[in-house]
């Protein structure tokens, strides 16, 4: 179970929530898995939005020695109800992950597209030059509305044991591995 100070940041958050409400959160929780006090750094990241360049989504990159060794990125729960942001999620969570798998130092690379406290988990294994994302991607059909990015793929909740235990398998998988790096500090 999350420790107290995780939930008591979550629970912060109001009913109808702002943008916004669950940057604290999910910043707490991330310097939870990956202490301050590690070579882990909690990186919160402002990125246009690919459709709307008004609005901004959050994107938290956790860094080892400056390389990103998970994305989280966090969008209003409201956007589990439209299937355009849905689409856009996960467009925008491949396409970062596209960018980063040249020269990524793991074999699996993990993100995490988070809506409110709903998360969709995605890997790439990175030993393969032809490897692919998953979940699959649905292509979008040219004529009709067809679902690319399911509601359904949101299904864990952050705060359900089902949820934390994902992204603590993660955190350990990717806490392991980078253990096995040797980390060249240029000081």
């Amino acid at each position: 179970m999350w420790p107290d100070k995780v939930l008591r940041q979550f629970a912060t958050v109001p009913p109808n929530p702002s943008k916004s409400d669950y940057n604290g959160p999910y910043n707490k929780l991330l310097n939870t898995l990956f202490p301050i006090d590690s070579d882990f750094v909690v990186v919160p990241q402002y990125l246009p939005d690919a459709r709307n360049a008004v609005d901004f989504i959050v994107t938290f990159e956790v860094l080892l020695i400056n390389k990103p060794v998970l994305i989280l990125e966090l969008r209003p729960p409201s956007h589990l109800d439209f299937l355009s942001k849905r689409q856009v999620a996960d467009e925008q969570i491949r396409s970062r992950m596209g960018d980063l798998v040249e020269g990524y130092p793991l074999e699996t690379l993990h993100a995490v597209s988070a809506m409110g406290k709903k998360l969709c988990f995605y890997s790439l294994d990175t030993t393969h030059d032809d490897a692919d994302i998953v979940p699959a991607a649905i292509p979008r059909h040219l004529t009709r509305v067809n679902d690319s990015a399911p509601k359904d793929r949101w299904a864990l909740d952050v705060l359900d044991p089902a949820g934390e235990g994902r992204l603590r398998e993660i955190t350990q998988e990717i806490t392991d591995g980078c253990a096995t790096i040797s980390i060249i500090s240029s000081g």
